[in-house]
């Protein structure tokens, strides 16, 4: 799908609206000075900027709405079902999580993610044991948010 500046800022701010309207609910949490919804509010408003930037620069620059045309790589059967593979992969996440946590389950759907994609081996196997270990810690033990836990890997909680 080829989209224009103007249709990617609206698509932006639309998605900033979205985010802040959904973190307006998000209870404060006991003992400290800011709530659940403070990170998705400023991540929200910073999306909302970036919109009306890039609406106000499509603007001046005379685009206008267009329709919108399917892309290149939608013709390729191998794109598509590499798309679908990663979306059935962040389905499997969901699935998988609350049984086996979130350690195991991030590394394994980046691994394949990044092998679908063609990531070499080794890069792929490096990336994501960094990378969930990254997540692991800063959402999970920094901003204390709940992650699905794992049994046989309490050692890192």
């Amino acid at each position: 799908m080829r989209v224009t500046d103007l249709t990617l800022g609206l698509l932006t701010l639309l998605g900033g609206i979205a985010i802040y309207l959904s973190a307006i609910n998000f209870h404060a949490i006991p003992g400290q000075d800011y709530g659940a919804g403070t990170m998705p509010r400023a991540i929200a408003f910073v999306t909302g900027l970036v919109g009306v930037f890039i609406i106000t620069k499509a603007v001046m620059a005379g685009e206008r709405l267009p329709g919108l045309q399917l892309a290149e790589w939608t013709r390729s059967g191998s794109a598509v079902l590499r798309m679908l593979a990663v979306l059935g992969l962040i389905v499997a996440y969901i699935v998988v999580s609350p049984v086996v946590g979130f350690l195991p389950t991030a590394f394994c759907v980046m691994l394949v993610a990044m092998l679908i994609l063609g990531v070499r081996i080794p890069t792929a196997i490096i990336v994501s044991a960094v990378t969930s270990v990254a997540i692991q810690q800063s959402f999970g033990k920094l901003l204390l948010v709940p992650l699905p836990r794992s049994d046989f890997l309490n050692f890192f909680w």
